[in-house]
């Protein structure tokens, strides 16, 4: 019988049935368990636990586990037995049983009227009840919408049974969420970090007039009963002004307001305001309650109202009807807040992208989308498509690359019989659920080399990661498993009383990346941890010390949690400029970059044996993101304005994609299509693309005809505007990477000799833009790669490195080179740039014959810059402040690379973590990283200046 305790065992129903077949019950006919007896007997065991539902709880009888199940047993079967225990256990595993296709193999009805009311004896009683009980079980389909049109009419909710929840869809990014809404009028409502509850008023009952039901349909009216007078004077009970006079069932969420705080409260505090069967549970570390924290409650649905049945009305008038019901209590009481929008408007996208990212910067748990004019449940109007009546969640951790991660460790391991029998396909499981932990001495063990000391925090299971991730997990441990007696390699010690035991200790820990919804405290602990855990990649070429400690955890987590109060219209446009990347291709992988920060990674579909989330594709693609330091502050020579090399004036290389910008092309000859200073003629805007779908000069589209092109036979030596370089079907290629190199690279190199003094950046870092392809134009594609290869010729060339030098010595020592490439989301979005050119470069990088450095960074700016006033020459543009207030209006992304495998030049900030994505399935060599980080301090490594005092100061050269 013990067998189910061991990994690979058999579950432990199969272990009774195996038992039990060595002496098989003899069952006389007239003797065979009914299901009527099954469920009184587990009745009779549910009535003796506290936390059962009061119907139940009244039931309490003096009989024991053993006396209420030995009887069965001994009447059944021993493959009856092995079905009896997994019934009990409340896990078929490894059958898996689909709920709702049973269901209608009883009765196609049966799984609405389970919707419409929770529980299997007010369903019967409904199927039994006429006409219903003319209905054929199993109807023709085509029949079974017009049944149940008409069973609409005869389906009254009751008080005092929980109403069921529509189905919901999730949105994994603002376009996917766009399609799903299908053109209809939707509200978005604010999702709350609460307790779901249902209130269930009947004034006609006067013992029990209010009843609250939980998520799970459990009465839980005693351990919410502190909210019941807030929801008394809200809803006007026994004054005049109260809307019904019988029946009103309500939804909402319950959570803690602060007076002090003005706002909501986390969500652990809800712990010490509501009690589980009359014990505060988990709440032993957590600060007593304040009195200036109350409960509160979030109204958000109205069902039922007298004899009106809210149910079968679109949600409009639901919603009107609700703010007439509800009286709103300051800190009390209140409606959710709401905004609709059309979504068969040209700029819907771009409205909920604007409401998203200001949803994420007040750190609200996400947004409810519900179809205007559609009723709660899609009974009501059998027969239409599948997204009709169901609601759309959008969370930022739905989202690939918005969701909150962090790199820790998994320092232990052990096994679960029940999560082990739903993984059978996994040949030589040994752990199931695994330790998470962080150090608690990271700084001692650094500096003084002493014994490391792990905290567990959380524990992850087969939901948490991929099966595959799990697998690795399996194998990999093994050969660095220890028991935990005797083990001395580090120290271990549980920070909550709720984490299973290990039973083996990792030697040396895994560093996983782990990705969450947001952070939470959890039950019993003293310390934040990730919210939903899952398990995106295992690290492991990487060291424990290269994970979070505790301290830093703590801090994430503080980062994570507040709100930049005197940030937020910044914080709101990063957010927004991050959107626009989850809206690339499948699997890309960003990250918003900073100091003790929240990291962020993607999350693709994938099918997974163990019901996990998370997808390999978190492990095997998409570029690989990490947190990058900001740039110290140099002290570098000083400089003077001269520009001029040997006769030559700087300018720097500029590839400009004509086959992606406007249909319209310049018939001009090739040496002399140069791409010279714009100028601004109109304000600046604080927000350059109202609309990204409207490409015009007001919203700030940029097209061929916006860049000012010099008539006349223009050379190199003689123009003043940045240098461009185009494609022309007329010239070779050959005559394109001509261009790149004007002087040979001793003649580059004699003239960087003869330069002492700085020049502005602006000058010598090639740029590249990109716009759409035309209409028909088949071979744009090519020309687009080609462009885009003349732009990473351009960064390894020996002249760009020479003069690079000279504008930015402090990366060219260290081996780096640095790109702009100009963005124009109206034209191609964002993430769908930085996936092309991180592609181009992944390429170019394992090529033995490229010239690109070990390290560099390109830049991506909005194309609205071009409109700025700036001179490319003046080395204003040296200088860090200059970059800075270009950033706060431009900067969308920094695209870092560094090959490992090359000679180490150093790097411009820590070093990077290796990734394994290459675009359309090309893996990328182990020794090549790519990352992207969104943090705007990044562009300041452009200007490696602070004052222009300094540039003239030759005394600080």
């Amino acid at each position: 019988m013990n067998r189910w305790r061991q990994p690979g065992g058999p579950d432990l129903g199969q272990c009774v049935e195996n038992v039990m077949c060595q002496a098989e019950n003899q069952i006389c006919a007239d003797r065979e368990v009914s299901v009527e007896e099954i469920d009184q007997a587990l009745d009779m065991i549910a009535s003796r636990c506290r936390f059962s539902g009061p119907r139940v709880r009244r039931q309490q009888t003096a009989v024991d586990v053993e006396s209420a199940l030995a009887p069965l047993y001994r009447r059944l079967s021993s493959r009856d037995a092995k079905w009896f225990t997994r019934m009990i256990l409340k896990s078929y595993s490894p059958v898996t049983i689909p709920e709702k296709y049973t269901l209608s193999r009883f009765h196609f009805l049966l799984p609405h009227l389970l919707q419409f009311q929770n529980t299997f004896e007010s369903a019967l009683e409904m199927l039994s009840s006429e006409p219903m009980d003319k209905f054929p079980p199993r109807p023709d389909p085509k029949l079974s919408a017009n049944l149940c049109s008409i069973a609409l009419a005869y389906l009254r909710p009751r008080t005092g049974i929980k109403i069921g929840r529509p189905e919901y869809l999730k949105a994994r990014s603002i376009k996917h969420c766009h399609q799903m809404a299908k053109g209809r009028r939707m509200s978005i409502e604010r999702k709350y970090d609460g307790e779901y509850c249902q209130m269930h008023v009947d004034l006609t009952d006067k013992q029990t007039p209010i009843r609250i039901f939980s998520k799970s349909g459990k009465e839980s009216t005693a351990g919410r009963s502190a909210v019941i007078p807030v929801l008394k004077e809200s809803l006007r009970i026994g004054t005049e002004g109260c809307r019904f006079t019988k029946h009103c069932i309500l939804e909402g969420e319950l959570l803690v307001w602060s007076d002090k705080l003005g706002g909501i409260a986390d969500f652990h505090k809800l712990r010490k305001f509501l009690p589980r069967a009359g014990t505060f549970i988990g709440v032993e570390h957590d600060s007593p309650p304040q009195p200036y924290e109350h409960l509160m409650i979030v109204f958000f649905d109205i069902l039922l109202l007298d004899d009106d049945i809210c149910l079968r009305a679109p949600h409009r008038q639901r919603r009107l009807l609700l703010q007439e019901v509800v009286q709103r209590i300051s800190g009390r009481a209140d409606i959710a807040e709401q905004e609709i929008v059309d979504f068969g408007r040209p700029d819907s996208q771009y409205r909920l992208e604007v409401s998203f990212a200001k949803a994420i910067a007040h750190r609200w748990e996400g947004y409810v989308l519900k179809a205007s004019d559609e009723p709660y449940f899609p009974i009501y109007a059998a027969g239409v498509n599948n997204s009709f009546g169901r609601w759309i969640k959008l969370k930022k951790d739905y989202i690939p690359g918005l969701g909150d991660t962090v790199d820790l460790v998994l320092i232990g391991a052990c096994y679960n019989a029940q999560d082990g029998t739903a993984l059978t396909s996994l040949k030589h499981l040994r752990w199931t659920h695994f330790l998470v932990g962080c150090l608690l001495n990271k700084d001692a063990m650094l500096k003084c080399e002493a014994r490391p000391h792990y905290r567990a925090v959380d524990v992850v299971n087969r939901h948490c990661m991929h099966w595959k991730l799990l697998e690795l997990l399996n194998q990999l441990g093994e050969f660095h498993s220890s028991e935990p007696e005797g083990f001395e390699g580090f120290e271990v010690e549980y920070g909550q009383a709720g984490l299973p035991t290990a039973t083996v200790i990792f030697k040396k820990p895994f560093v996983v990346e782990m990705m969450g919804s947001g952070f939470e405290k959890p039950s019993g602990a003293r310390y934040y941890t990730l919210r939903f855990p899952r398990i995106l990649k295992i690290h492991t070429e990487r060291s424990p010390e290269d994970a979070a400690s505790f301290r830093e955890l703590q801090l994430l987590a503080e980062d994570a949690r507040s709100v930049p109060i005197g940030e937020l219209s910044q914080e709101e446009e990063q957010w927004r400029k991050r959107l626009k990347v989850g809206n690339g291709p499948k699997g890309y992988i960003v990250q918003r970059s900073r100091s003790l920060s929240t990291e962020s990674h993607s999350s693709t579909g994938s099918d997974s044996p163990g019901g996990s989330d998370t997808s390999m594709g978190d492990h095997k693609e998409g570029l690989q993101s990490m947190a990058m330091e900001k740039p110290a502050e140099n002290s570098l020579s000083n400089a003077n304005p001269q520009q001029i090399l040997g006769g030559i004036e700087v300018t720097p290389a500029v590839f400009v994609d004509e086959s992606r910008l406007s249909p319209r092309t310049c018939d001009m000859p090739y040496d002399s299509q140069v791409l010279a200073e714009t100028q601004n003629s109109s304000n600046r805007r604080r927000f350059r693309h109202k609309d990204p779908s409207i490409n015009d000069q007001n919203n700030g589209h940029i097209s061929k005809e916006s860049i000012q092109i010099p008539q006349g036979n223009t050379s190199p030596a003689s123009f003043s505007g940045p240098q461009a370089v185009h494609r022309d079907d007329t010239q070779s290629n050959d005559k394109s990477v001509n261009l790149l190199q004007t002087k040979s690279p001793s003649s580059v190199e004699r003239l960087h000799q003869q330069i002492s003094d700085p020049i502005s950046p602006l000058t010598t870092i090639p740029v590249y833009m990109s716009g759409s392809p035309l209409e028909g134009d088949i071979s744009s594609e090519p020309q687009d790669s080609s462009s885009l290869s003349l732009f990473l010729q351009a960064l390894g060339c020996d002249k760009t490195k020479s003069l690079f030098k000279c504008s930015n010595p402090r990366a060219a020592s260290q081996g780096a080179v640095f790109g702009i490439a100009l963005v124009n989301p109206g034209e191609l979005p964002l993430g769908q740039l930085i996936h092309k050119i991180a592609k181009g470069l992944s390429r170019s990088l394992q090529d033995r014959k490229s010239t690109l450095p070990a390290n560099g960074r390109i830049y991506f700016l909005d194309a609205v810059i071009l409109r700025e006033n700036i001179k490319p020459e003046g080395f204003e543009s040296c200088l860090r402040q200059t970059w800075r207030a270009l950033g706060m209006k431009y900067y969308y992304a920094c695209l870092h690379w560094k090959n490992n495998k090359s000679r180490d030049h150093g790097n411009a900030g820590p070093e990077p973590r290796p990734a394994q994505q290459g675009g359309n399935g090309q893996d990328v060599s182990d020794e090549l990283s790519l990352f992207v980080s969104f943090d705007e301090d990044e562009i300041l490594a452009l200007g490696e200046y602070t004052s222009l005092d300094e540039l003239a100061d030759p005394t600080t050269r």
